[in-house]
């Protein structure tokens, strides 16, 4: 009787034994230390694959969506800054579509290039939308419209007066009808009518031209479209005729 007795004790003691514990307490707090591990460890994963698609800039991915589908549409990073109109792209080099800047070694040159990489470092990402109606390029270089942390690289030029419109290109240009190209002087008439009638109109003549009657831009005005040579020009020159800041025009 005391070994038959012995076994069913024996069993007792086992079940009530290790502290009053069941295996249910247990289940929950393995449960947990082996999931939230799992739980923090996708959460790391999405941050890191979140970063990898956002720009540093903090502005969201460019997409080819954002280009129009004729031509090409470039999302990239910049490799080197040439000067005020042309960066480089993927080593690719990129002529800004309308907007031109004085050449290195003119008046304003290197002020033009600082700027541009002030707003558009190399490394930065950015996007190219290919002039549909410029396909062939320029001089071996694709000409468009670059977007920049936020930024037209086009637009932004013009606005700071660091560049200037190239008006006889608006009528062959995609974006002639931008309202950046619109508000420094693509129209949707020629230049060649707009600089006519700039001379038959003598209202709004601009100060800076005190010897005869130019208005003031828009639209953009070269030497090429007035007949006059050789005038006096003040400060602040809209139409850039003194480009070499000697009192001089054209």
């Amino acid at each position: 009787m005391i070994v038959g007795i012995g076994v069913p004790v024996a069993i007792l003691m086992v079940a009530i034994g290790g502290g009053g514990h069941s295996s249910f307490d247990f289940e929950p707090e393995d449960k947990t230390t082996t999931e939230q591990p799992k739980q923090t460890q996708s959460s790391s994963s999405q941050s890191s694959s979140s970063q990898s698609t956002i720009p540093s800039t903090t502005q969201s991915s460019y997409s080819s969506q954002d280009c129009s589908v004729n031509a090409r549409c470039i999302i990239g990073k910049v490799t080197e800054i040439i000067d005020g109109d042309t960066i480089k792209v993927d080593s690719q080099s990129i002529r800004f579509a309308l907007s031109s800047a004085p050449e290195l070694n003119e008046s304003g040159g290197v002020d033009a290039r600082k700027f541009i990489e002030t707003l558009c470092s190399v490394g930065s990402d950015v996007l190219v939308d290919e002039d549909d109606k410029q396909t062939g390029g320029s001089y071996g270089r694709l000409v468009g419209v670059i977007y920049c942390n936020g930024v037209t690289l086009n637009e932004e030029l013009l606005d700071a007066g660091l560049g200037y419109l190239s008006s006889e290109f608006c009528s062959t240009s995609e974006f002639e009808n931008h309202s950046w190209a619109q508000k420094h002087g693509c129209m949707t008439s020629s230049v060649t009518e707009s600089s006519v009638s700039v001379q038959e109109t003598q209202n709004d003549c601009d100060s800076s031209y005190p010897d005869f009657c130019i208005p003031s831009s828009p639209p953009d005005l070269d030497c090429k479209d007035i007949s006059q040579k050789r005038f006096t020009v003040l400060p602040p020159d809209p139409h850039r005729f003194d480009g070499d800041k000697d009192g001089i025009g054209c």
